[in-house]
Protein backbone atom coordinates (compact mmCIF):
# COMPACT_ATOMS: atom_id res chain seq x y z
CA UNK A 1 0.00 0.00 0.00
CA UNK A 2 1.47 3.09 -0.67
CA UNK A 3 0.89 6.64 0.70
CA UNK A 4 -0.56 9.98 -0.95
CA UNK A 5 0.38 13.59 -0.09
CA UNK A 6 -2.74 15.78 -0.47
CA UNK A 7 -2.63 19.50 1.02
CA UNK A 8 -0.05 18.37 3.25
CA UNK A 9 -1.72 15.38 4.86
CA UNK A 10 -0.86 11.92 4.16
CA UNK A 11 -3.37 9.62 2.81
CA UNK A 12 -3.54 5.59 2.14
CA UNK A 13 -4.04 4.48 -1.21
CA UNK A 14 -6.85 2.40 -0.59
CA UNK A 15 -9.12 0.15 -3.52
CA UNK A 16 -7.64 -1.50 -7.25
CA UNK A 17 -7.00 -0.55 -10.22
CA UNK A 18 -9.03 -1.39 -13.23
CA UNK A 19 -6.57 -3.47 -14.52
CA UNK A 20 -6.32 -5.78 -11.07
CA UNK A 21 -10.14 -5.71 -11.26
CA UNK A 22 -9.98 -6.88 -14.92
CA UNK A 23 -7.34 -9.29 -14.40
CA UNK A 24 -9.09 -11.27 -11.55
CA UNK A 25 -12.57 -11.36 -13.44
CA UNK A 26 -10.70 -12.76 -16.50
CA UNK A 27 -9.02 -15.60 -14.51
CA UNK A 28 -12.93 -16.22 -12.97
CA UNK A 29 -14.58 -16.48 -16.05
CA UNK A 30 -11.83 -19.03 -17.26
CA UNK A 31 -11.76 -21.43 -14.01
CA UNK A 32 -15.72 -21.24 -14.40
CA UNK A 33 -15.67 -22.19 -18.13
CA UNK A 34 -13.26 -24.90 -17.11
CA UNK A 35 -15.93 -26.49 -14.46
CA UNK A 36 -19.14 -25.92 -16.15
CA UNK A 37 -18.87 -29.41 -18.26
CA UNK A 38 -17.92 -31.02 -15.02
CA UNK A 39 -20.52 -29.97 -13.23
CA UNK A 40 -23.43 -30.18 -15.76
CA UNK A 41 -22.03 -33.76 -16.52
CA UNK A 42 -21.91 -34.56 -12.62
CA UNK A 43 -25.52 -33.33 -12.39
CA UNK A 44 -26.64 -35.39 -15.52
CA UNK A 45 -25.18 -38.50 -13.62
CA UNK A 46 -27.22 -37.34 -10.50
CA UNK A 47 -30.27 -36.72 -11.67
CA UNK A 48 -29.80 -40.43 -13.92
CA UNK A 49 -29.41 -42.04 -10.60
CA UNK A 50 -32.35 -39.89 -8.96
CA UNK A 51 -34.57 -41.90 -11.10
CA UNK A 52 -33.20 -45.30 -10.68
CA UNK A 53 -33.58 -44.99 -6.98
CA UNK A 54 -37.60 -43.69 -7.75
CA UNK A 55 -38.32 -46.55 -10.03
CA UNK A 56 -36.49 -49.16 -7.74
CA UNK A 57 -38.94 -47.75 -4.89
CA UNK A 58 -41.92 -48.03 -6.79
CA UNK A 59 -40.63 -51.80 -7.63
CA UNK A 60 -40.78 -52.12 -3.92
CA UNK A 61 -43.66 -50.30 -2.80
CA UNK A 62 -45.92 -52.39 -5.33
CA UNK A 63 -43.97 -55.80 -4.31
CA UNK A 64 -45.28 -54.71 -0.80
CA UNK A 65 -48.35 -53.76 -1.56
CA UNK A 66 -49.02 -57.09 -2.86
CA UNK A 67 -48.25 -59.20 -0.21
CA UNK A 68 -50.06 -57.04 2.09
CA UNK A 69 -52.92 -56.80 0.48
CA UNK A 70 -52.94 -60.18 -1.00
CA UNK A 71 -53.89 -58.97 -4.64
CA UNK A 72 -51.24 -58.47 -7.60
CA UNK A 73 -49.40 -55.41 -8.69
CA UNK A 74 -48.19 -54.67 -11.95
CA UNK A 75 -45.56 -52.07 -13.50
CA UNK A 76 -46.02 -51.56 -17.06
CA UNK A 77 -43.35 -49.33 -18.65
CA UNK A 78 -44.06 -47.17 -21.97
CA UNK A 79 -41.53 -47.91 -24.38
CA UNK A 80 -43.19 -45.79 -26.61
CA UNK A 81 -43.08 -42.75 -25.52
CA UNK A 82 -39.99 -43.61 -23.52
CA UNK A 83 -40.81 -41.36 -20.41
CA UNK A 84 -43.39 -42.98 -18.43
CA UNK A 85 -44.74 -46.46 -16.19
CA UNK A 86 -47.70 -47.51 -14.67
CA UNK A 87 -48.53 -49.17 -11.30
CA UNK A 88 -51.65 -51.17 -11.20
CA UNK A 89 -53.67 -52.96 -9.42
CA UNK A 90 -56.48 -54.37 -11.25
CA UNK A 91 -57.55 -51.45 -13.50
CA UNK A 92 -56.93 -48.82 -11.55
CA UNK A 93 -53.62 -46.98 -11.74
CA UNK A 94 -50.65 -44.61 -11.41
CA UNK A 95 -49.11 -43.07 -13.91
CA UNK A 96 -45.54 -41.62 -12.98
CA UNK A 97 -43.23 -39.69 -15.19
CA UNK A 98 -39.68 -40.03 -15.32
CA UNK A 99 -37.28 -36.58 -14.67
CA UNK A 100 -36.98 -34.53 -17.71
CA UNK A 101 -34.05 -35.62 -20.23
CA UNK A 102 -34.18 -39.21 -18.69
CA UNK A 103 -35.80 -42.29 -20.73
CA UNK A 104 -36.36 -46.15 -20.54
CA UNK A 105 -34.21 -47.96 -23.37
CA UNK A 106 -35.39 -51.24 -22.38
CA UNK A 107 -37.06 -53.96 -20.17
CA UNK A 108 -36.79 -57.47 -20.96
CA UNK A 109 -40.14 -58.26 -19.10
CA UNK A 110 -42.60 -59.87 -21.21
CA UNK A 111 -44.93 -56.90 -22.45
CA UNK A 112 -42.87 -54.50 -20.78
CA UNK A 113 -44.32 -55.43 -17.43
CA UNK A 114 -43.55 -56.54 -14.33
CA UNK A 115 -46.08 -58.51 -12.40
CA UNK A 116 -45.58 -59.21 -8.44
CA UNK A 117 -47.92 -62.03 -7.73
CA UNK A 118 -49.92 -61.76 -4.00
CA UNK A 119 -46.69 -63.46 -1.98
CA UNK A 120 -44.42 -60.36 -3.44
CA UNK A 121 -42.74 -62.47 -5.74
CA UNK A 122 -42.47 -61.51 -9.49
CA UNK A 123 -43.41 -63.49 -12.05
CA UNK A 124 -40.05 -62.84 -13.97
CA UNK A 125 -36.73 -61.88 -13.54
CA UNK A 126 -35.44 -58.97 -15.62
CA UNK A 127 -34.07 -55.57 -16.15
CA UNK A 128 -35.03 -52.11 -16.48
CA UNK A 129 -32.42 -49.94 -18.64
CA UNK A 130 -32.46 -46.11 -18.05
CA UNK A 131 -30.70 -43.03 -19.41
CA UNK A 132 -29.62 -39.93 -20.28
CA UNK A 133 -27.36 -38.07 -23.16
CA UNK A 134 -24.44 -40.04 -21.63
CA UNK A 135 -24.78 -42.26 -19.18
CA UNK A 136 -26.75 -45.90 -18.17
CA UNK A 137 -28.25 -47.11 -15.81
CA UNK A 138 -29.96 -50.37 -14.65
CA UNK A 139 -32.69 -51.44 -12.20
CA UNK A 140 -32.23 -55.92 -11.98
CA UNK A 141 -35.18 -57.65 -10.00
CA UNK A 142 -34.34 -61.12 -9.16
CA UNK A 143 -37.21 -64.01 -9.23
CA UNK A 144 -35.76 -65.85 -6.61
CA UNK A 145 -35.60 -63.42 -3.47
CA UNK A 146 -37.74 -60.34 -5.23
CA UNK A 147 -34.77 -58.45 -4.55
CA UNK A 148 -34.25 -54.81 -6.49
CA UNK A 149 -30.87 -53.54 -7.05
CA UNK A 150 -29.45 -50.92 -9.85
CA UNK A 151 -25.96 -51.19 -11.73
CA UNK A 152 -23.91 -49.72 -13.98
CA UNK A 153 -23.35 -52.93 -15.54
CA UNK A 154 -26.11 -54.92 -17.06
CA UNK A 155 -26.64 -58.57 -15.39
Amino acid sequence: MGVIRFNNRFFLKKGFTLIEIIVVISIFSVLSLVGLPSFKRTLAHHKLNIAAHQIAQHIRLAQQKALSEGTSYRIIFDLHNKDNYFIKKGNKGQKIYLTKNIVLAWTNFDKDTLIFYMSGAPAQAGTIAIKNNKDKLYIIVSVATGRVRISKTPP
